[in-house]
């Protein structure tokens, strides 16, 4: 389980501000107080992770119509779909939103995921991808995905 460069961030601005306080005040109820609400700073993310976790793991791929990416502009906005290929791009891996864009040979399309892969998916991998499809202020197709695994064809590098 990870948390995002945020939660962190905050998580660690937190422990020092409440460090800094104790350390001038050096009142204990202010410690007890401030205790508890660091644990939450910990426990929300970590909470959040285990759920979206448990549900990706319910999602099954074959709920998912497979489609070729050029086939996607017959395919109207917010149908669920499935789509294989291999990963051109990788972005924003730091916030466990990542954003992938994703090759089949037919096509290219970017994967926004709602949170990260269970794998470690890198640009050369072959992967495959369920979300639904959404069409963007650009009018550019994009996936929101919601479960990506790495197939059996592995990496390019491989």
């Amino acid at each position: 389980m990870r948390m995002s460069i945020q939660a962190y961030i905050s998580l660690g601005l937190s422990i020092l501000f409440v460090a800094f306080t104790y350390a001038v005040s050096r009142d204990t109820r202010f410690l007890l107080t401030a205790l508890p609400m660091i644990l939450v700073l910990i426990a929300v993310p970590l909470g959040f992770g285990v759920m979206n976790r448990r549900h990706t793991d319910k999602v099954d791929f074959g709920d998912y119509k497979y489609f070729k990416i050029k086939d996607l502009l017959s395919v109207r906005a917010g149908e669920p779909v499935r789509i294989r290929g291999t990963i051109e791009a990788a972005s924003m891996k730091l916030l466990n939103r990542p954003n992938f864009r994703i090759n089949d040979g037919t096509g290219e399309i970017g994967v926004f995921m709602f949170w990260a892969p269970r794998e470690d998916i890198r640009p050369g991998d072959k992967v495959e991808a369920a979300g639904t499809l959404r069409v963007g202020p650009t009018k550019k197709q994009n996936i929101w995905g919601i479960k990506m695994a790495k197939t059996l064809g592995g990496t390019k590098n491989q």
